[in-house]
C-alpha cells in the first residue's frame, strides 16, 4: 500500500510538470521506437500505426536507417509491426518510419559488448530539475560528464516514451536512446543483447529490481538496495568513487 501511495504522490508531482513539454508533442499516425543492441546482434524493429486515439492495424510502413530505406512492413491487428535488422557498425544510427503521409523518428545506438553502459531513470532522476532552472543545469552536467565515460540509456517508468525523449530533448540532455522500463524483462533483454549493464540511477523501486543484474545502483530516495544521494554532484562523486575501487582490485581477486 506504502508503495502505491509513493506512487501516486509521484505521478501527482510529475505530471503537471511535464504538460508544457506534452502540448509539444504532435499526434503522429506511425510511432518507431528507439532500441539498443549490440554489433552485429540482431534485434526487431517495432513500429506502430495509430489513429488519434487507439491503433490501427494493416497498415504499411517504410521503415529507413541513415535515410536508406530498408523494407516496407504491414502492421498487424495490433497495430505493431516488426523488422528483423543486424547492425554492422558502432554509434547512433537514425530510424525513421513512414506510413500513408506519417513520419516519426527514433535512434538505434549499437555498443561494443565492452562498453559500459548507465541506465537512466528519466522521472525518478530528472523530476526535481523540471523546477528548477539551477538543478535542471546541475543534473544536465552531470549527465554529460558521465556521458564522457559510460554509454547512457534513458528508462521511462511514469509516462509515456514519446514524452520522456521530448523533455530529454527540450533540456538538452545527451543524446540517447530511451526505453520504456518493464522491470526485470527490460534488464534480461539488455543482457541477452550482450549489453554491459554497468551501473542504474533511478527510484528505489527500479534500483532494487535491478539488485541481481547490476552491480552499481544509485537514487535518490531511501533504499538498502544501492546508493543514496542527495543530488547529481554526489551521483557522479560516487560513481567515480566506485570505479576507482574497481580498479584497485587486482585482477586475480
Amino acid at each position: 500500500m506504502a508503495a502505491f501511495i509513493h506512487g501516486i504522490i509521484r505521478s501527482a508531482i510529475l505530471i503537471p510538470s511535464f504538460l508544457i513539454v506534452f502540448a509539444s508533442v504532435g499526434h503522429s499516425g506511425v510511432v518507431v521506437f528507439d532500441q539498443v543492441t549490440t554489433l552485429k546482434t540482431a534485434i526487431y524493429l517495432k513500429v506502430l500505426t495509430k489513429g488519434r486515439i487507439f491503433s490501427t492495424g494493416g497498415q504499411r510502413v517504410d521503415i529507413y536507417v541513415d535515410d536508406k530505406k530498408l523494407k516496407r512492413i504491414l502492421t498487424g491487428g495490433d497495430g505493431y509491426g516488426y523488422l528483423k535488422y543486424t547492425p554492422r557498425r558502432l554509434g547512433l544510427t537514425r530510424l525513421e518510419a513512414r506510413s500513408d503521409g506519417d513520419r516519426d523518428t527514433a535512434i538505434l545506438m549499437v555498443f561494443d559488448k565492452s562498453d559500459k553502459i548507465i541506465l537512466i531513470d528519466v522521472e525518478s532522476g530528472f523530476k526535481k530539475s523540471i523546477l528548477s532552472d539551477q538543478v535542471r543545469a546541475v543534473s544536465r552536467k552531470a549527465v554529460e560528464t558521465l556521458s564522457k565515460t559510460y554509454k547512457l540509456i534513458y528508462l521511462n517508468t511514469l509516462l509515456g516514451t514519446g514524452l520522456s525523449k521530448s523533455l530529454l530533448r527540450k533540456e538538452r540532455f545527451p543524446e540517447a536512446a530511451t526505453l520504456k522500463w518493464q522491470g526485470v524483462a527490460t534488464l534480461k533483454a539488455l543482457k541477452q543483447r550482450g549489453i554491459n549493464l554497468y551501473a542504474i540511477i533511478g527510484s528505489a523501486g527500479v534500483i532494487a529490481a535491478a539488485a541481481k543484474y547490476i552491480e552499481h545502483r544509485y537514487t535518490f530516495e531511501e533504499t538498502k538496495e544501492g546508493q543514496t544521494a542527495e543530488d547529481w554532484e554526489e551521483i557522479v562523486e560516487l560513481i567515480e568513487k566506485d570505479a576507482k575501487k574497481k580498479q584497485a582490485v587486482p585482477e586475480n581477486e
